[in-house]
């Protein structure tokens, strides 16, 4: 079992996210920030032209900085960069035929 995430760094995540999250909704993509207590804040993302394409994305500091992290714990950007995130996770997000046009 692991420790819980203390209520200052939850509190952190989400801000980051809800601003994140609010990216994500101008390109068009569906998102759902979830909360649970004593754990990090988790932002789901579904393209709703292709519910398959969806992702679950977290914020965590790392050596004091943080970061934006996909659900296989791989950085997406550092939250200071958040243009480049909403990009990424749209590009990810986005059917392969889709990006060709």
């Amino acid at each position: 079992m692991s420790a819980a995430v203390p209520s200052a760094v939850a509190d952190q995540a989400a801000t980051h996210l809800s601003s994140l999250q609010s990216m994500l909704q101008k390109q068009g993509l569906h998102t759902r920030l979830l909360t649970q207590p004593g754990q990090l804040p988790r932002l789901r993302v579904i393209n709703p032209d292709c519910a398959l394409l969806c992702e679950v994305i977290t914020a965590a500091p790392l050596e004091g900085e943080w970061s934006f992290w996909w659900s296989w714990a791989e950085q997406i950007t550092p939250v200071s960069d958040m243009t480049t995130a909403a990009e990424r996770i749209g590009h990810v997000l986005t059917p392969a035929a889709h990006q060709a046009a």
